[in-house]
């Protein structure tokens, strides 16, 4: 019966693939909901900071206005400024009886100022609040300049700060990972085991020849990527929108992202059913297949280094699932994901040609 092949194998792996879906629908939600965490870790909350404001002058060698809220009682205010925010090398910017001031801006690095407000009733400066010429930056943003990084991004430059920004990098940098060297273990092992446990020649004492064994068992691989694809897709989306991010990150930014992994998942799958059928062995096999993926991986990195290495992001299967063009310029480059479909349906004729040249061991 056509197919069966496949339903045994989907029956058979369907306890370890409903526990690896569980691990990608937690991981899937639970990172966009570390985001606004991460975020506020990282963007400077200055104290009293909405009792005073600051207008910075829309060229360079204007006029900074500083104004506050009055303070009841206050007898006279004080402005310190600073480069650091601590003030423990604030100087006296102004001292008076104004709640606002203007002065020209005749610097370029970021300065703080605090507004203190004396009172009658007190002898210590009571502190109104604190304002920045500048907003939180985010410290990423010089490590974002490593090709190692740029590389996940595609060249560009992204905020951490921003959920874009954050799921490209934490969420897509591991997934690669998690669901390629997934697919990757299973594909050899579903293959090599058979040849290891002495069921070949069970197997095609049916009437199942060798090109349609091999083709359902990568239809129950590819199967199986896409279930864990719409698991990651619903959990990220899911995440999201708990912390109301879908504004920025749509669902469908999510789907069409992932969506693109399948392609790339079914590549992987192929050569490791290719090397299963070549070493017809699961650890042999395994590791030439997990080497291929991390070797894939490294030519795209070593091609975001410099335009001479630049050929070799072209030999890697990363370079063409693109999900940092869905994600920071809402394309999703069609040509790649039926280039990347084109190379798995080629491997796995490759992978047919040769198991019908190799002997059966028994």
């Amino acid at each position: 019966m056509i197919g069966r092949i496949t339903y045994m194998e989907l029956r058979t792996g369907l306890k370890w693939l409903l526990i690896f879906g569980l691990l990608v629908t937690i991981v899937s939600i639970s990172m966009p909901m570390i985001y606004p965490t991460f975020r506020d870790s990282l963007t400077e909350e200055l104290e009293g900071a909405n009792k005073v404001d600051l207008e910075l002058p829309s060229e360079d060698g204007g006029m900074i206005v500083l104004s506050w809220e009055p303070l009841e009682n206050a007898t006279s205010y004080m402005v310190l400024e600073d480069n650091r925010s601590s003030m423990v090398t604030a100087k006296i910017k102004y001292l008076g009886v104004e709640t606002s001031i203007s002065f020209e801006k005749d610097f370029e690095e970021k300065r703080y100022y605090a507004v203190t407000a004396e009172v009658a009733e007190t002898s210590d400066p009571v502190l109104i609040g604190i304002a920045s010429t500048e907003e939180g930056e985010d410290p990423f943003q010089d490590l974002l300049k490593n090709p190692a990084y740029s590389g996940l991004t595609g060249g560009r430059s992204i905020s951490m700060l921003e959920a874009k920004g954050f799921i490209a990098l934490e969420f897509f940098s591991w997934w690669w990972m998690l669901a390629g060297l997934f697919i990757a273990y299973l594909s050899v092992s579903f293959i090599a085991s058979d040849f290891e446990n002495k069921r070949m020649d069970v197997m095609f004492s049916t009437p199942i020849s060798r090109r349609r064994y091999l083709l359902e068992k990568f239809t129950a691989m590819s199967i199986i990527a896409l279930f864990i694809i719409l698991v990651a897709i619903g959990g990220l989306a899911g995440g999201l929108g708990n912390i109301n991010a879908l504004h920025e990150f749509s669902a469908e930014t999510v789907f069409l992202s992932l969506i693109g992994c399948l392609p790339f998942l079914m590549v992987i799958s192929a050569v490791g059913m290719l090397t299963a059928v070549l070493f017809q062995k699961v650890r042999v096999g395994m590791g030439v297949t997990f080497a291929f993926v991390f070797a894939e991986f490294f030519l795209y990195t070593f091609g975001n280094f410099s335009k001479s290495l630049e050929w070799m992001k072209a030999i890697s299967i990363f370079n063409y699932w693109d999900y940092s063009s869905v994600i920071f310029d809402n394309i999703f480059k069609t040509e790649n994901f039926i280039a990347l479909t084109v190379l798995a349906i080629v491997l796995v004729i490759i992978g047919i040609w040769v198991f019908e040249k190799k002997d059966i061991p028994t």
